[in-house]
């Protein structure tokens, strides 16, 4: 029996059982599609993610509560929350190589406009936060200095805030809102940011930072945003920055990040995250071809009268072989192709609907390569066993078998 006869054979033999044959199928479509979505979404996660803060700029600074121990970027100690305002007013003061300070006071509270009442991100800083996020006005004014000493309930909107509350956003200038139960009156309008790891960034409402720590009854800030003169000039800016916090609060019990160390930080960590993710999902791959293993050995069992009529007449083991790996090694090829089909098609849609981008091909291309690759390579390892015990019957035993 040559190759071209054993594979027609082989294809004959699935689909004279074609729901078996996709049951058998099924696992390996769903392991395939699940290692190329997942290892494509983590792929695209970590583009977004570190494009959003890499825009921020290369001379920006993080200020976190909290000590990170040795060998981690991040802070471990929870629930010290030291940072103050002072501590934003000392370094804009003191560091020289720091050009502006932001402190940020951010927590999630119930915000209301006539009938409409929502829970999101109210953020107490200060003028500076404006220009070191980079952001714009479309309508109105930003924080001013004024706010701040006078503690004034003012607040400027993110556009998908301000559709949210009104039904005609640009109008919402002037009018009130309610922050906690608190009157705030809106003083501006800014542009969209757009959404990171499926975040509305423009869902939020800024107020003075005095005003926050009336309202929300605390003394500390969430983190500090520290913007260098320059990039040259962020090594000497972070350690200005930790010699005046060291100063000020007597103890290490801060963490100051330089942009680069936290995209290389958060890098990492999607990236762990992405390969345990397509680890586990390549355990569903294993379990099919476990499911193609079993399948084949009850067709062995089922075929055994044949496979005596095929030695009877002179087929070599080899043969019995070859016609049995080709059928196992077909039902993985199949459910590779469609596992591809569906996780592609998985991973554009929720890419497009989390990050508003599709996945690169230069990106999923070996991703779907190596997929393809181990579901046929799980068709030939679970395939050997059936095989090989199929082309070991003896044809009298075989012819005998009822």
């Amino acid at each position: 029996m040559d190759l071209m006869e054993a594979l027609a054979v082989a294809l004959e033999a699935v689909r004279a059982n074609k729901l078996r044959s996709f049951l058998t199928m099924l696992g390996v479509i769903i392991g395939v599609a699940a290692v190329i979505t997942l290892v494509s979404i983590g792929q695209t996660a970590r583009s977004s993610v570190i494009g959003e803060f890499a825009s921020l700029g290369p001379d920006l600074l993080w200020v976190l509560p909290g000590k990170a121990k040795a060998g981690s970027a991040f802070p471990t100690e929870e629930g010290r929350l030291t940072l103050t305002f002072e501590d934003a007013v000392a370094i804009k003061r003191d560091a020289v190589a720091v050009a502006d300070v932001a402190p940020v006071l951010q927590t999630s509270v119930p915000v209301a406009a006539g009938g409409e009442k929502v829970t999101t991100t109210v953020i107490g800083t200060t003028p500076e936060f404006l220009p070191i996020r980079g952001m714009s006005l479309v309508a109105g004014r930003f924080l001013l200095d004024a706010d701040l000493v006078q503690r004034r309930r003012v607040a400027v909107l993110g556009p998908s805030m301000a559709e949210s509350l009104f039904p005609l956003p640009r109008m919402a200038i002037g009018r009130r809102i309610t922050i906690s139960g608190r009157a705030f009156q809106i003083v501006g309008l800014l542009e969209e940011e757009g959404e990171i790891l499926g975040v509305d960034l423009d869902d939020r409402v800024y107020i003075p930072g005095t005003a926050a720590e009336q309202l929300f009854r605390v003394d500390h800030a969430s983190f500090l945003f520290v913007r260098a003169r320059d990039a040259q000039s962020v090594p000497r800016a972070k350690r200005e920055t930790e010699r005046i916090l060291l100063r000020e609060h007597g103890d290490e019990d801060f963490t100051v990040l330089s942009q680069g160390q936290l995209l290389s930080s958060l890098s990492a960590i999607l990236g762990i995250l992405t390969i345990a993710l397509s680890s586990i999902a390549a355990i569903s791959l294993v379990v099919g071809g476990i499911g193609i293993m079993n399948i084949m050995l009850v067709s062995v069992t089922e075929r055994t009268r044949e496979i005596g009529i095929r030695k009877a007449i002179g087929a070599r083991r080899m043969d019995i072989l070859t016609q049995f790996l080709i059928e196992a090694v077909g039902l993985s090829l199949v459910g590779g192709l469609l596992g591809m089909g569906a996780g592609l098609a998985l991973s554009w849609g929720i890419s497009a609907n989390l990050f508003r981008t599709t996945p690169s091909a230069a990106a999923t291309g070996p991703i779907v390569v190596l997929a393809f690759s181990f579901s046929v390579l799980v068709g030939v390892i679970f395939g050997v066993y059936p095989a090989w015990r199929a082309a070991r019957l003896h044809p009298i035993e075989a012819l005998r078998y009822e």
